[in-house]
């Protein structure tokens, strides 16, 4: 599998040369750790088909989607992503793993969650992975059942300073510097809400969905309109693979 750049231009290389070795970590600002998210979306801005994300993917999208997580001290979602997607382990086989301990970063990333309501998918298969830590970031008392997973609650805020909360928990508790977000569109939105995306990775699926459903971000909407740059772009096999940055100096 060989990923094409379009911008900037260059010769075509496997997907593992754009997406390792980005040094995200290494951009993080004081007190917090240096924000991505992830997403995928049909050509006429659906996030998901069916409800879910995987009929959008392809083989190109998913190396991608598990390269990004090698990058990152951390992955952060949403509780109905994570029973949606019924996530498991974060680096998902050993050479992704291999990858983490090469570049200096845990074998597993931390998981992060973040929720207002307390109802945690503790049923998904990273709850049963022993070698698998998440962070749990809630405004409201969780009962954690056994499991083999290692699991620590933290307590947040439920108004609008809890995402800071978390972030400024993550660096200074975990020393996160960089995280991944992988959704859902209203976690997305409330970071951008508040300033705390600092690239994004958009694959443009060559498919359409049609309806009504549901783009990358909900919610409340930005107060003006956010600028931001493109960083670089791949196709592979007419899926599109977008980088944009924030230039937040």
């Amino acid at each position: 599998m060989e990923f094409q750049p379009v911008i900037p231009p260059g010769p075509a290389a496997p997907p593992e040369a754009f997406f390792t070795g980005l040094g995200l970590g290494d951009r993080s600002p004081a007190g917090r750790p240096y924000v991505v998210a992830n997403f995928i979306a049909s050509v006429d801005g659906k996030a998901t088909a069916e409800g879910r994300t995987a009929p959008l993917g392809d083989p190109g999208d998913r190396a991608a989607f598990h390269l990004l997580r090698t990058e990152v001290d951390a992955v952060l979602a949403g509780t109905r992503t994570m029973f949606i997607e019924n996530y498991g382990p974060l680096a998902k086989d050993a050479h992704l793993s291999k990858l983490r301990v090469a570049a200096g970063r845990q074998p597993q990333p931390l998981g992060v969650i973040v929720s207002r309501t307390g109802t945690i998918p503790f049923d998904v298969p990273l709850f049963a992975d022993p070698a698998s830590r998440v962070a749990i970031y809630a405004a409201t008392d969780i009962d954690v059942p056994d499991c083999p997973a290692q699991v620590t609650v933290h307590p947040v805020g439920s108004g609008d300073a809890a995402l800071s909360e978390m972030l400024s928990s993550l660096r200074a508790d975990y020393d996160v510097r960089s995280l991944l977000c992988e959704g859902g569109p209203s976690l997305f939105s409330a970071l951008l809400v508040h300033g705390l995306i600092d690239e994004l990775f958009l694959t443009f699926a060559p498919k359409v969905v049609g309806g009504d459903g549901m783009g990358i971000t909900t919610g409340r909407p930005l107060d003006e309109l956010d600028d931001v740059r493109l960083a670089g772009a791949l196709e592979h096999e007419g899926t599109l693979f977008l980088h944009y940055a924030w230039d937040r100096d």
